[in-house]
């Protein structure tokens, strides 16, 4: 069918590519689909086609080649991510409360670095303290890191210093937390590298984490405790380790927590009584503030695996030390002391009988 030039430029002109497409004009005004994309061509060819597109006041919309499916609800899938978010908080616990009901003093031990599993671990002393820990009524547990030696998940040079495979390890410690669990000795545990961020590293997954956070308060990171005894509220602000860290004082991490108190555990939870914090394998104590109500602690948990090879050359031997502290629940006071033995001796005026047949004298 032959067309007159003047309907030729009417339809070609008329053609408006935002509103249609080619297929559709042409149907819509009897002409062919291949014939009309010829004059297109042609009028493209020949400068005739107007292809400049005017630009309005409004703000110009993205024409996306593929239309986003009708059914997709941005709030909803935000809702559901807000969830899962809450749900992942909940296992990442940066603080709990914990309540031992008494009228009595109670004394809490603070250890860390066991390394269970461990060649270089003095499992002698261990043994002793473990004994002493289930046959003293009032005398309770609180572990801070590095409980399992897992050396072989780090380096495979490292492997010589495993004598419990993983398993055994593992093993070994749920086992004991389950007896010291039983018994109700165990207040918390935390966060070690090598505990948890060995596996991390290989299996994409805190091992201890998985095995114990179900049974017993588990921290991921510094962590914040309200301990309370009979009546009185004792804080206790604490990790395993810390990015600050000095040689030449081992309680240098434990005091930089204590001044960036609000900016680590933000400004609704009030200054700790306590500041804790492992990993350097050398114990130590400090007291601020004289009254009992002004008594701020900052302790460095010692170790039980004394002689590590990495220690001795670049430090010193690992020290034992499982700083105590004893809590009053009928007003603030709490007294820090270097050893449970000191404790009880302080507890109860005279020494520990396991003492008498005991190095540690």
């Amino acid at each position: 069918m032959a067309y007159a030039k003047d309907t030729k430029r009417r339809l070609i002109e008329g053609f408006d590519p935002e509103a249609t497409t080619i297929p559709e004009y042409a149907k819509a005004n009897d002409i062919s689909e291949s014939t009309f994309r010829k004059w297109i061509r042609k009028a493209e060819n020949n400068g005739t086609l107007k292809t400049d597109v005017e630009v309005s006041d409004k703000h110009p919309q993205p024409n996306f080649m593929k239309k986003l499916d009708p059914g997709f609800n941005v709030m909803n899938v935000l809702q559901m991510l807000s969830s899962r978010v809450a749900d992942h908080r909940d296992e990442e616990k940066d603080y709990c409360k914990i309540a031992v009901e008494t009228n009595k003093p109670i004394a809490v031990i603070k250890a860390a670095d066991l390394h269970l599993g461990g060649m270089d671990v003095d499992y002698k002393s261990l043994m002793e303290h473990y004994q002493f820990l289930m046959e003293e009524d009032r005398f309770y547990l609180q572990l801070f890191g590095d409980d399992i030696n897992m050396m072989i998940m780090h380096k495979t040079t490292a492997a010589r210093h495993d004598i419990l495979t993983p398993d055994e390890q593992c093993n070994l410690l749920v086992g004991m937390v389950d007896q010291l669990l039983e018994r109700g000795k165990l207040l918390s545990m935390c966060w070690g590298n090598h505990s948890d961020e060995f596996t991390e590293r290989t299996a994409g997954f805190s091992l201890v984490k998985l095995l114990l956070s179900k049974k017993v308060p588990y921290f991921s990171g510094m962590g914040y405790i309200d301990l309370v005894v009979g009546g009185q509220t004792y804080g206790q602000g604490f990790t395993h380790k810390t990015r600050f860290n000095s040689f030449m004082n081992p309680l240098h991490g434990s005091k930089r927590m204590q001044q960036m108190h609000y900016e680590i555990f933000g400004l609704n939870r009030p200054m700790c009584r306590e500041y804790i914090t492992a990993h350097t394998h050398f114990p130590a104590v400090a007291l601020e503030g004289c009254q009992p109500e002004d008594r701020i602690y900052l302790i460095k948990c010692g170790t039980f695996k004394t002689e590590d090879l990495y220690s001795r050359r670049y430090f010193a031997k690992g020290r034992i030390g499982c700083p105590t502290i004893v809590y009053y629940p009928d007003r603030v006071e709490h007294i820090a002391f270097p050893t449970p033995y000191d404790a009880y001796r302080y507890m109860t005026g005279k020494d520990w009988p396991g003492l008498k047949n005991s190095e540690r004298k």
